[in-house]
């Protein structure tokens, strides 16, 4: 039998980030960090799932993500933040970005859509792309958003993407 997913919850809320951890410490392994550097030092091939803020006094989220990508980890990386998202998600490597507050009904089920998504080959990418151009949506106006190259890329990449799971299912 497959152990349970392991969890990294990186806030420097400590409040928060054990909030959460016990939300999902129900059914997955929870670790929890405090801060860039100790959410790091726990990074490894066992973390399955990070929840990663993005504003914190160390190091920011971001650049633990860009850490965690340069030392080779796959893990699924979900932004749970205060920052309002703006175009420069679309270059992030992260599978969502949710927008505090997040309640355990949100967190759970964005979790547990990834946990599907996984099954399916070539699909965690798409459903990244979605995730960011959905974000973004939410924020501005597509007229607005239309106007930036960043989000003509994505939609770029989310056609091409979709065209090529499209063309490999029907060969």
């Amino acid at each position: 039998m497959a152990s349970q997913p392991t969890i990294l919850v990186v806030d420097d809320e400590r409040e928060l980030a054990d909030l959460y951890a016990t939300w999902v410490g129900e059914t997955y392994d929870a670790l929890t960090a405090y801060d860039g550097t100790s959410a790091l030092e726990q990074v490894s091939d066992r973390i399955d799932i990070v929840l990663l803020d993005r504003h914190m006094p160390d190091l920011t989220g971001d650049e633990v993500l860009r850490e965690i990508r340069a030392r080779g980890h796959d893990c699924w990386v979900i932004m749970v933040t205060a920052v309002d998202p703006g175009l420069d998600i679309v270059t992030l490597d992260i599978d969502d970005y949710v927008t505090k507050p997040v309640t355990r009904t949100q967190l759970t089920r964005i979790i547990e859509n990834l946990r599907v998504q996984s099954r399916y080959n070539g699909r965690r990418e798409l459903h990244s792309l979605s995730n960011k151009m959905e974000t973004l949506e939410d924020e501005a106006s597509i007229d607005d958003l239309e106007g930036t190259e960043e989000y003509r890329t994505l939609e770029q990449d989310l056609k091409d993407l979709s065209d090529s799971l499209v063309g490999g299912a029907e060969k």
